[in-house]
């Protein structure tokens, strides 16, 4: 059953043109299936934070192409990266900082960050790299005069495709980067969103975000 969002369920204090603009460039609504099974179209950030908060989760992207879905799911993460901030009152910091780089995040954000295609290669990473960053498992990487950092070892590279950066009234930072990973022999590809919880070790603390986190 579809369903469809109506003014009712607009969350009370959602307003201004960060909740109002649509969500993609085209204005087209995300088809969305939810965790209930029923489905529902989204076109505004207001819409999507507003189904969340009735107790929803997203939990697919039906009949929607990989390349196409990446898009619709980066614009409902980036929603609830507003949210997040106007929630926590948080100011971002525009144009976002330069740092952490590409090469910082490989040489810090834990092996799990890594690319990992099948259930195999998950189980691999987590026993075989233990407190390991992405750069001691992908111990060949470099960059390819793209802005992207590859390993001709295992044919697999990445990219910063995104930063936001928030302050509070203290100062204090929150940092959320958006990974791009991808294979060179072939078209796969993906991104994920992470937010940065303490840079105090050589392996960051990282928090993996997605269109279902907490709100």
């Amino acid at each position: 059953m579809k369903r469809k969002i109506i003014a009712g369920l607009l969350l009370a204090g959602l307003t201004g043109n960060a909740y109002s603009t649509p969500l993609q460039e085209d204005s087209e609504s995300i088809l969305l299936t939810l965790g209930d099974t029923n489905s529902a179209r989204v076109t505004t950030c207001e819409e999507f934070i507003a189904l969340r908060r009735s107790g929803e989760t997203v939990a697919g992207y039906p009949d929607m192409p990989d390349r196409f879905m990446t898009a619709a799911r980066d614009s409902l993460i980036d929603c609830y990266l507003t949210h997040y901030a106007l929630d926590h009152r948080l100011t971002e910091i525009t144009p976002a900082p330069k740092t952490p780089t590409l090469k910082d995040v490989v040489d810090h954000f834990p092996a799990t960050a890594a690319i990992a295609i099948s259930d195999e290669e998950v189980a691999k990473v987590k026993t075989q790299y233990q407190g390991k960053t992405i750069s001691q498992k992908d111990d060949d990487l470099k960059p390819d005069g793209d802005n992207r950092l590859v390993s001709a070892k295992n044919a697999e590279g990445y990219r910063i495709s995104g930063m936001r950066v928030f302050k509070d009234k203290a100062g204090n930072l929150t940092q959320f980067i958006t990974l791009g990973s991808f294979v060179t022999e072939g078209s796969w590809g993906t991104t994920t969103t992470y937010r940065i919880i303490a840079q105090d070790k050589p392996v960051w603390e990282i928090e993996e975000i997605t269109e279902n986190s907490p709100l």
